[in-house]
């Protein structure tokens, strides 16, 4: 349980190659061909975690840190990504996340970031957060919901499973059970994302946005804002400001 303090301080710490492979798959296989929005990820958590542990109406301060699976492009021969790394990096950035890159020496093509572990028991161990929020699927990281446990620090996993199929293969992407296991928390994010598929013109979204749903006129701003109106006018549920999945802690 955590101390009644009068701030919640959250560490959020993202796993770039399940984080990879859930854009992929919410992208190019899942009937919503949506992306995700770092900000409303953000925010979400912050309602969530703040609902989970009797913090609502407290001061939030979120840390968060996001963990690439490869190495900076600028310490190896070629970028394994070209342009689209420093765009998804500048995205992030925008989004309030510190980009960690995987050391050279460390990274074979594209694998976990073992930083994450250290970084992550550092704020824990000098009572920098009260809480750790992992976005990972990879039993990689199995050893750090114990060491934050010793350290008072509870750890929610916010896992991923699904299935597709992909050039006549089923692909099965699941969270590690060991991982799931160790972590005192845990949220089904996939079940998540179901309840509340992305809308084209709501004015807001879960983390999920219809990948189409930024104009590319700026002519169309002023329309797309008094479509947003009209949904939101539309929708029972548009008076909470707050994150529409923050109500549901059955996942």
């Amino acid at each position: 349980m955590l101390v009644n303090k009068s701030i919640l301080r959250i560490g959020f710490f993202l796993d770039g190659y399940t984080l990879k492979k859930v854009n992929e798959y919410y992208f190019k296989y899942h009937r919503f061909h949506a992306r995700l929005d770092f900000r409303e990820l953000k925010q979400w958590v912050r309602d969530y975690v703040a609902k989970l542990f009797g913090k609502e109406g407290f001061p939030v301060e979120l840390e968060a840190h996001y963990y690439h699976p490869y190495a900076r492009f600028t310490d190896v021969a070629e970028a394994p990504c070209g342009g689209k790394m420093e765009r998804f990096e500048r995205q992030l950035e925008r989004a309030g996340f510190e980009v960690h890159y995987n050391l050279p020496e460390k990274d074979a093509g594209m694998g976990p970031n073992m930083l994450l572990v250290e970084d992550a028991y550092l704020y824990g161990y000098y009572h920098k957060i009260d809480v750790l929020v992992l976005l990972s699927t990879q039993g990689q990281y199995s050893t750090l919901p114990e060491r934050l446990k010793r350290e008072g620090v509870p750890t929610l996993l916010m896992g991923w499973n699904f299935m597709y199929e992909k050039e006549n293969t089923t692909v099965c992407w699941k969270t590690d059970p060991s991982l799931r296991e160790l972590c005192g928390y845990y949220v089904a994010m996939e079940q998540v994302a179901e309840k509340y598929p992305p809308k084209r013109y709501a004015s807001r979204n879960l983390f999920l946005v219809p990948f189409s749903s930024r104009s590319s006129n700026a002519s169309n701003v002023w329309n797309t804002y008094l479509k947003n109106i009209i949904a939101s006018i539309e929708d029972p549920k548009s008076g909470n400001n707050k994150s529409p999945a923050v109500a549901r802690l059955d996942c």
